[in-house]
């Protein structure tokens, strides 16, 4: 069959049948589904459509073409497709043409006399090999589907910097919002010591109360320079993805408990993580593998090459493409490999094992895919909990300390039950903002690990966040708000 279709020009491929391996995880993303039935669409949500707090949006909107990560990732992509065009031109003839004008002669004779002659030469060669067994095309589809590979990991990388964009916004609003926190703490704190330092005065109070009061408002001046290192780290950090150092305008944040992201479809079947783009990656790689077995495979059958050439020749230039002065040959070829040492079932053997690693790894990435969103699906519904316990926690401390407070002004308990009231309130308001970030971070990695962000379109400012999307979180009470007896 194949010797017949060399005559023919066509191709036989030797290349293995692909077919999709099955995915090792269970159907559903939920061990126990949530919902409706799973759905098998792809979750395709861009980052306009899934972050609502407007300088979120622009620091993505400046990190995606400022991100050296992301240039380097489309230089890849560039690499690849150079690559591709280099192998399938070898499927194709190739031609060339030279000229050439030659002069020679002798040295006088006896007579004195000189004799030369120019012989001018234009002459064109092609040659073609005959992909009978599919060789060139095998690895021709190999490149191919290599570029295709390096395309999806462009993605997957303009996903991670999305991601990693929101988280470190996340963590930069942390810090911030901790050192305003702590900054309020100082300033209520340094209010409870002119109250105490009053009583001291008025002999209401002890030299011990002032002390304590002192250590607080120390501890809380520590507190405030603490955090502002960390706010200085995570900003530095963010400049980084957004690939400048500039400041940039960008409009105001919206606070920790006021951020709202886009709400997830539920009961997703876990086929919808093969659109996840490292996870095509693998696919793509696992497909080229199975291409080059077929170009392994066509190494051990002969290799058929058809060269021609057409020229002339001439001694006078106006004469070079006379009929008289022309030449042709056309040289076919067959070359049969007989004894290489054992390298071609070598390269068989190395082209197998590659796929078998291919697909060891296509099944590798689908079961990290289905753990980091099993894992951020699970983690939602606890992280709500801890964070309504949370509010009912620090709803619990704002009471305890307007209750010490009391008690400490008419003389019924010292001042050491205020410091614990006013170090319970403290730490639950950053508990609270502490998990509400983990949240958000949360939601962002359940974001990516369903493979969201894909879309390319532009990012604008935010329509809004919705009232119902803020959680309301009552003032802390200020000891300075009693009055001085």
């Amino acid at each position: 069959m194949c010797v017949a279709a060399a005559f023919l020009l066509a191709a036989c491929s030797l290349t293995p049948v692909y077919t999709r391996p099955d995915a090792p995880v269970p159907r559903s993303l939920d061990f126990e589904p949530i919902g409706t039935a799973g759905s098998d669409g792809m979750f395709d949500v861009s980052p306009g459509e899934f972050f609502y707090d407007p300088r979120l949006r622009e620091l993505i909107a400046a990190a995606l073409p400022g991100n050296r990560d992301l240039r380097q990732a489309l230089l890849d992509i560039e690499e690849a497709a150079a690559q591709y065009r280099v192998q399938r031109a070898d499927r194709l003839p190739q031609i060339d043409g030279e000229g050439s004008d030659a002069y020679e002669g002798s040295f006088d004779d006896k007579a004195g006399n000189r004799f030369g002659t120019n012989t001018y030469v234009v002459k064109g060669a092609a040659f073609f090999e005959l992909d009978v067994f599919g060789r060139l095309k095998s690895l021709s589809d190999a490149a191919l589907q290599r570029y295709l590979a390096t395309e999806q990991a462009q993605r997957a990388v303009r996903i991670a910097l999305v991601s990693q964009t929101a988280q470190s916004y996340l963590a930069e609003r942390l810090a911030a919002e901790l050192e305003a926190l702590a900054t309020r703490t100082l300033r209520s704190r340094q209010s409870s010591y002119a109250f105490v330092e009053g009583r001291v005065r008025s002999g209401q109070s002890s030299l011990l109360d002032l002390e304590q009061a002192r250590g607080l408002v120390e501890t809380a001046n520590a507190e405030v320079a603490g955090r502002h290192e960390e706010w200085i780290r995570a900003d530095n950090a963010l400049k980084v993805l957004t690939g400048s150092f500039a400041p940039l305008s960008l409009p105001p944040p919206l606070p920790l408990l006021e951020q709202r992201l886009a709400e997830f479809p539920e009961g997703l079947a876990s086929s919808v993580l093969l659109r996840r783009p490292d996870i095509m990656e693998a696919e793509f790689s696992l497909k080229a593998a199975n291409a080059d077995i077929g170009a392994a495979r066509a190494a051990f059958f002969p290799t058929i090459s058809l060269v021609g050439n057409l020229g002339a020749q001439s001694d006078e230039l106006r004469l070079l493409f006379d009929a008289t002065g022309s030449f042709w040959a056309f040289l076919p070829t067959i070359r049969l490999p007989i004894f290489t040492g054992g390298r071609l079932r070598a390269n068989l053997d190395l082209a197998e094992i590659r796929k078998e690693k291919a697909i060891v790894l296509y099944e590798q990435r689908i079961q990290t895919a289905f753990r980091e969103a099993a894992d951020a699906l699970r983690t939602r519904s606890l992280l709500a909990q801890r964070l309504a316990a949370q509010q009912r926690y620090l709803q619990s401390q704002r009471i305890a300390l307007q209750l010490a407070t009391s008690s400490y002004t008419s003389g019924a308990v010292s001042y050491l039950a205020v410091l614990e009231a006013q170090r319970a309130v403290f730490e639950a308001e950053r508990g609270l903002l502490t998990v509400r970030r983990d949240q958000l971070v949360n939601d962002v990695n359940l974001y990516a690990a369903l493979g969201g962000g894909l879309k390319k379109e532009k990012l604008g400012p935010a329509t809004g966040v919705a009232a119902d999307g803020a959680l309301d979180v009552p003032a802390s009470p200020d000891i300075s708000s009693k009055p001085n007896p």
